[in-house]
């Protein structure tokens, strides 16, 4: 009922099969369907702690929809604004849904997000998780017929949604599947069951009991029933003395460890975060200034310019976008920075007049001073403006050529 219920308010109502669409022929491969894989990877603790690392930080991203003109670029008090940055659709925070976003482009190699229109003005962002997607020549238009758990389907025009990628390479339109990581999760189910399953049989033995047959129609199994029955049963063997004859040497287990092999682990944990981009120290959150700017640069800023390029293309026409408007996706990278480094960066942005007083607070996530006094600049009187600098220049010039003629 809820499945049903999202859909209808997401898509308004399932379409029927366009009459007369075929499958679209692809350059590179006659597989135009995409089916996200990732070998149940959601479930392996390793993978869900690399790509919960990366989508938490990632979700911290706020776009804003700016207006480039003459050389500079002010931010537009627009719709699209608040809902990129405070609530994309009724179910969802900001947060949840770059969250989302971020983690199906890990774990998938394709986002995709659905905004929802009414007339010119966007009302929501859907970030879409389908079953399966198939590409669709419908009229000369490409389309992707939708597919979702019930047997839902819906046919949306590819340029309707927003598309991000990742291991964008073999494919024509979708990214690449992580099938290259199939083998290193096969390797960590089997692993991390086989701990399992020891831990549960190491849990329930108490002891080792050697036997020394007499006779070939003695039992081994037999004699350790017998055994455990005359002295570890509590009704049994009340005074808590265990005897046994000299064809039987019990040696009771003090401790119970689980064999960890950890070379084994930290292979596949290695393996695992080579492929996604995600350190341990980053998963740990135990990361130093040098290990978060490597981060940023290496895994974060690409998702932002991904993310930037995909928004600005997927809510604006090209018209609207020749006239300078564009979604700027970023992160305050400034966030894990050691004092020393945001004090030396206030001082230099300050110095070349760059920051108001309220984004040098920003910095140190204390709180703004607002109005005018917030929004004002200061700049060191050692860099002096450019025109003050020509119009001295040009002065010195003219005084030079009237004392010449004189």
């Amino acid at each position: 009922m809820i499945v049903t219920g999202f859909f209808k308010w997401i898509f308004g109502k399932a379409t029927s099969a366009l009459q007369g669409a075929t499958g679209v022929q692809l350059l590179n491969s006659y597989d135009n369907t995409f089916a996200p894989y990732d070998g149940n990877a959601w479930n392996i603790p390793q993978v869900r702690a690399a790509v919960n690392a990366f989508a938490k930080n990632a979700a911290k991203v706020s776009p804003r929809h700016i207006k480039r003109g003459g050389g500079t670029f002010e931010e537009v008090n627009s719709n699209i604004n608040r809902i990129l940055r405070q609530r994309p659709n009724p179910y969802m925070t900001a947060f949840d849904m770059y969250y989302k976003v971020a983690a199906m482009y890990k774990l998938t190699n394709n986002a995709f997000i659905y905004p929802v229109w009414e007339g010119s003005r966007l009302v929501a962002l859907y970030p879409i998780l389908a079953t399966r997607i198939t590409l669709m020549e419908y009229r000369g238009e490409l389309f992707c017929a939708m597919e979702f758990a019930g047997g839902k389907l819906h046919h949306l025009p590819y340029d309707e949604l927003i598309h991000i990628r990742g291991h964008f390479y073999s494919r024509d339109v979708f990214g690449d599947t992580n099938k290259a990581l199939e083998s290193v999760l096969e390797t960590s189910t089997a692993l991390n069951e086989s701990i399992r399953t020891f831990a549960k049989l190491i849990s329930v033995v108490r002891g080792i009991l050697k036997v020394k047959l007499g006779t070939k129609d003695e039992n081994i199994t037999r004699a350790r029933d017998d055994f455990v029955r005359d002295n570890l049963r509590i009704d049994k063997n009340g005074a808590g003395v265990i005897a046994y004859d000299s064809r039987l040497e019990y040696e009771p287990i003090k401790d119970n460890p689980t064999p960890i092999p950890a070379g084994s682990l930290k292979y596949i944990s290695d393996q695992i975060n080579n492929y996604l981009g995600i350190s341990e120290k980053i998963i740990r959150n135990d990361f130093r200034e040098f290990e978060w700017n490597s981060f940023y640069e290496g895994e974060l800023e690409p998702f932002f310019i991904l993310l930037s390029q995909a928004l600005t293309n997927g809510l604006f026409t090209e018209r609207e976008q020749g006239h300078g408007n564009e979604i700027v996706a970023e992160a305050n990278r400034l966030q894990y920075a050691s004092v020393a480094s945001k004090v030396s960066a206030v001082k230099t942005l300050s110095a070349l007049g760059l920051l108001t007083y309220d984004q040098a607070l920003d910095i140190f996530n204390m709180p703004p001073i607002g109005g005018e006094e917030g929004a004002r600049r200061v700049q060191s009187l050692n860099f002096a403006n450019t025109r003050i600098i020509d119009e001295y220049q040009s002065g010195k010039e003219e005084e030079n050529d009237s004392n010449a003629e004189s």
